[in-house]
């Protein structure tokens, strides 16, 4: 696998990118954490959208914002690997804490909000870098992995923000996805029926009050569903109000990050459930048989009953 660095030029690349590095990190000291951050880039936008930048960055002057779109998030996720390590001496009495003259260690409050802060410019870095390619890459548009979401009731990032706000996030959105299929699979199918689920997707304005109340249902299901499995991090800030902890023992955070966490899902869950009952409710007036239309009852005198006077 070819990587976005020269063994050459590494540490001055890096640098520039990770401008808050010292000068004695080398590209040496990263290059394992960096074959490993590729691999996580790669899985996110595939080998031949990465392929192609490995091209551009080959080049003598290539296309130099889709090279800084992809090897961006590369960087801070090798660095995020490799601080934790570095934070430690490794010596033949065992790990200890690395304090040089004129610095002092930092309490662990302080790490875990840099440790936070990093994994936020992750993210960051991998939306700008998706939403370059969506906008500049037409190949990108051919793979599965932009295809991955343009099959679903809810297609972009900007549909769902109309039902909860992420910030037009594409990279949030990608992790979405799964909960949004999950959905539509357990959920959605069962209640509309094959026929109707296939003719809502096909054309969604054969029925679009129905269609929008599917979408609603979706993003509350994908919302509980990512609340137990994602990085609170991917969210916008102020999604999960006071999770975070400014207590200065370390991890003080995690304990309150994990209940609120589950209880947001909770709500989540709550505001599905509610939604598919009114799903429920419209599918059944679509289903119901109209009425009989019955003729009046009219009177009809028989002649030959001689009781019947008129």
């Amino acid at each position: 696998m070819e990587l976005l660095f020269k063994d050459e030029t590494g540490t001055e690349e890096l640098n520039t990118l990770l401008g808050f590095l010292d000068e004695d990190i080398l590209y040496s000291h990263l290059k394992g954490k960096l074959i490993t951050a590729t691999n996580d880039v790669i899985n996110l936008i595939g080998a031949a959208t990465y392929a192609l930048a490995v091209t551009e960055y080959e080049k003598e002057k290539g296309d130099a914002l889709l090279i800084f779109a992809v090897r961006n998030p590369i960087a801070i996720q090798a660095y995020r690997k490799y601080a934790p390590h570095n934070d430690l001496s490794h010596t033949n009495s065992g790990r200890l804490s690395r304090l040089e003259a004129n610095q002092k260690s930092p309490f662990q409050w302080q790490i875990d909000k840099d440790d936070a802060a990093l994994e936020r410019s992750y993210y960051e870095a991998l939306d700008y870098l998706i939403k370059y390619l969506d906008a500049n890459i037409n190949s990108w548009k051919a793979t599965k992995e932009y295809k991955l979401t343009h099959n679903l009731f809810i297609r972009t990032a900007s549909e769902f923000d109309d039902f909860f706000p992420i910030g037009n996030s594409r990279l949030l959105f990608l992790k979405l996805a799964s909960g949004l299929r999950r959905c539509e699979n357990k959920e959605i199918k069962s209640r509309l029926g094959k026929e109707l689920f296939t003719a809502l997707k096909a054309d969604p304005s054969s029925n679009e009050e129905l269609f929008y109340k599917v979408q609603e249902a979706t993003v509350y299901y994908a919302l509980a569903w990512a609340m137990r499995r994602l990085s609170l991090q991917l969210f916008p800030e102020g999604v999960l109000q006071g999770y975070k902890s400014d207590r200065i023992h370390g991890k003080a955070s995690k304990p309150a990050e994990n209940n609120e966490a589950y209880s947001v899902a909770y709500y989540f869950e709550k505001d599905a459930k509610e939604t598919f009952s009114e799903i429920e409710e419209m599918v059944y007036e679509l289903n119901k048989l109209p009425s009989e239309v019955k003729e009046p009852i009219t009177f009809q005198p028989d002649p030959n009953n001689k009781f019947l006077h008129l």
